[in-house]
């Protein structure tokens, strides 16, 4: 069922160049065996069933194995225009609320360029920022999958933490707090050390369970506290790593004293390192959990 959509909310709206021809870009959209390749893929996913009626009027469902869970992916197709729009419908359940995307290609020299349109519902819109990330991070891996080797690759992880995000942002700014939680899971912190202000750096090192030493620092580009931190990120000391440099995004929403944080890591070198700092930060994640826990209790 397409759910209404209110007019009053602007959609949501990524351009994109790609060096490959507008037939091959727009077919990637309908393969099945491409499709699995990069179409809601995630670092740590595995592709469990990919099945597509590329006729208007036909579906597609897309499932992957992320750890424990099986994400679903259902749509139709009400637009089919080779080579130049494609248009279905989303959804998470397969006869449940869906919205409306809008697929555009056009030639643009050698390559294409490609404009994609989220209708938003009201509900939605609240989380654009993680529909965003997530849309730019598939059409990144839509480029891979056409030609772009090169093209990087961007983690995005939500978490939820029982806490006002003002304890959750000061977490991630005093290093007080960053000593606390800012490493894999097992591993130590050795020190952390910040300047918190636009242009302003950052350091943290720490410790494997073996005695390896890793270190990583940045700089901070946007602070908007208690809602917002963008940051460079780079490993300053990390044999296991490509050499990246990377931005990392944390939005902060608070809803009944709890926080939802979505966390994006964008310009990563390679799947193998997405996937890596996936796990990483999961586990800081959860030493972040335990402390943000501590200290709203101890607020109280």
């Amino acid at each position: 069922m397409l759910e209404r959509i209110d007019d009053a909310i602007p959609p949501l709206t990524i351009t994109r160049r790609f060096t490959a021809p507008p037939a091959l870009l727009f077919d990637a959209w309908l393969d099945p065996k491409a499709v699995g390749g990069w179409l809601f893929r995630t670092p740590n996913g595995q592709s469990a069933h990919v099945e597509i009626d590329s006729r208007i009027g036909g579906g597609f469902a897309i499932h992957e194995q992320r750890g424990e869970n099986l994400a679903t992916h259902f749509g139709e197709y009400i637009e089919i225009e080779r080579p130049s729009r494609l248009v279905f419908t989303l959804g998470l359940q397969h006869e449940g609320p869906s919205t409306r995307i809008e697929i555009d290609i056009r030639p643009d020299g050698a390559g294409s360029l490609l404009t994609l349109t989220h209708y938003l519902t009201p509900e939605a819109a609240t989380k654009s920022f993680a529909f965003r990330a997530g849309w730019t991070g598939i059409l990144e891996g839509l480029a891979r999958q056409t030609g772009e080797a090169d093209a990087p690759h961007r983690l995005i992880l939500l978490r939820t933490f029982e806490a006002p995000r003002a304890l959750v942002f000061k977490c991630w700014t005093e290093p007080q707090h960053m000593m606390r939680w800012l490493c894999p899971a097992t591993f130590t912190v050795l020190f952390a050390e910040n300047d918190l202000r636009i242009g302003g750096k950052w350091r943290a090192g720490m410790r494997s369970p073996v005695g390896e030493e890793f270190i990583h620092h940045g700089e901070y580009l946007e602070i908007d506290a208690p809602a917002r931190l963008v940051m460079t990120h780079e490993w300053e000391r990390n044999h296991l790593e490509p050499k990246a440099l990377t931005t990392i995004e944390v939005e902060l929403t608070e809803q009944g004293g709890k926080t939802e944080m979505i966390f994006v890591q964008s310009g990563l070198a390679t799947a193998e390192s997405a996937a890596s700092h996936g796990h990483g930060w999961t586990g800081a994640f959860d030493y972040l959990a335990e402390l943000a826990r501590e200290l709203a209790t101890s607020d109280q």
